[in-house]
C-alpha cells in the first residue's frame, strides 16, 4: 500500500498521486452497490448519471452538510439574496419567478419561498434530496441533468440563483451552463452566483501540500478548484448571440477554516464532511487503498489548516441580463 503519509513529524505529509487515478480497485468494486439513479460505496449514497463528473454523496448525511453550509454561509455574507436585487425587484409584492439552479436539499429555496410567499420559487437538480412530503405551497421541483439544457422556455425567470457547483460542472461545461442560465432569465432579470475557492491560502506545508494536490485532483477530472475566483469574467463574457449580463454587487469574504470564533469551528466541520464525502475518490487519486491511512492523513492536514489560520474564499455575484 502507498498512503503517501510519512511518520516523521518533523517531515510534512507527502500526498502521492496515481498516474492511473480513474480506475476501480478490486476492493473498491466490492464494496460498490448499483442501483439505476444511485449506488452504495462504503455505505455512503451517490448518483450513478455517467454524464456528470459530480462526486459528493446524495444521501442523509451530506444533506446536513449542506443544511449546516447553508446556514454558515448565510451568517457570512449577510443575505439570501443579495441587497441589490431587493432594491430592484420588489419580492414582497410577489408575481416574481424565482429558480434555484442545482438547488441540492433546497434549503435556500424553503427559506426565500417562505419570506416572499407571493412569489413562485423552482428548483432544479440532478438528484431528488429536497422534501418530498411537506414544503411550502410556492415551491416545486424538477429532477433533471442541468448540463442537458434547463427543460424551461426562454426568459421564464425573474430571478435565478446557483451555488456551490465547482465540482458539479467541468472547466468547459461552465460557458453552456451559464448560456442556458441566460436564455431562461428574462430582459432585466438578475443571476446571483456563489461559489468557492477552494485553493486554500495557508503558510503551512502540510497544508500547501494537500491544496496543491487538490487542484492537481480536479484538473485531472476537468475541474477548476479556483472557479470561485473567476466567476465575473464568466458571468459577463458575451454568448454567441451577443447577450451580455452586467455586474450589480459583488461581494467576497474569507472563510476560516476552524479558527476565529463559530463560523470557523463550523466550517471546518462542513470541511471534514466535505473531504470525507470525495473520499473514495480522493483515496484511489491518493493511491490509498484502506480509510485508516486516510484519515490519518486527512486529520494531519486539519491540524495544520487550523494552526496555520488557513482560509478560503468566498465570492458572490449579482449580474443583469441586459435588455435588447
Amino acid at each position: 500500500m502507498r498512503s503517501g503519509f510519512r511518520n516523521n513529524s518533523a517531515t510534512p505529509t507527502v500526498l502521492t498521486t496515481s498516474q492511473d487515478n480513474h480506475h476501480t480497485t478490486a476492493e473498491e468494486k466490492g464494496s460498490i452497490v448499483q442501483h439505476p439513479s444511485k449506488r452504495m460505496i462504503h455505505g455512503r449514497t451517490y448518483h450513478s448519471n455517467p454524464d456528470s463528473t459530480y462526486m459528493l454523496p446524495r444521501d442523509d448525511i451530506e444533506i446536513d452538510r449542506l443544511h449546516e453550509e447553508h446556514f454558515v454561509i448565510k451568517e457570512l455574507l449577510g443575505f439570501n439574496i443579495m441587497v441589490e436585487a431587493l432594491k430592484l425587484m420588489d419580492f414582497q409584492s410577489g408575481g416574481l419567478e424565482v429558480l434555484d439552479v442545482c438547488c441540492g436539499p433546497a434549503t435556500w429555496l424553503c427559506e426565500t419561498s417562505l419570506e416572499y410567499p407571493n412569489c413562485r420559487f423552482s428548483g432544479i437538480d440532478m438528484c431528488s434530496l429536497w422534501p418530498q412530503v411537506i414544503r411550502p405551497v410556492n415551491l416545486d421541483f424538477t429532477e433533471a441533468n442541468v448540463l442537458q439544457g434547463l427543460p424551461y422556455p426562454d426568459r421564464s425567470f425573474d430571478f435565478i440563483q446557483m451555488r456551490f457547483v465547482g465540482l458539479a460542472f467541468k472547466t468547459d461545461e461552465w460557458p453552456f451552463v451559464i448560456s442556458e442560465i441566460k436564455r431562461v432569465l428574462k430582459d432585466g432579470g438578475c443571476f446571483q452566483c456563489v461559489e468557492l475557492d477552494m485553493r486554500i491560502t495557508t503558510s503551512d506545508p502540510i497544508a500547501q501540500n494537500y491544496t496543491e494536490t487538490f487542484e492537481t485532483f480536479c484538473n485531472s477530472y476537468g475541474l477548476d478548484a479556483s472557479i470561485g475566483a473567476k466567476l465575473d469574467f464568466l458571468l459577463t463574457e458575451p454568448n454567441r448571440s451577443g447577450e451580455k449580463m452586467k455586474i450589480l454587487q459583488s461581494e467576497y469574504r474569507e472563510i476560516p477554516l476552524g479558527w476565529g470564533g463559530p463560523i470557523g469551528e463550523a466550517y471546518i466541520r462542513i470541511f471534514q464532511g466535505y473531504l470525507d464525502g470525495l473520499s473514495p475518490w480522493l483515496k484511489r487519486f491518493l493511491q490509498i487503498s484502506d480509510h485508516q491511512s486516510y484519515d490519518l492523513i486527512m486529520s494531519k492536514t486539519k491540524l495544520a489548516l487550523i494552526q496555520s489560520k488557513s482560509f478560503m474564499g468566498l465570492y458572490a455575484f449579482l449580474v443583469q441580463k441586459q435588455s435588447d
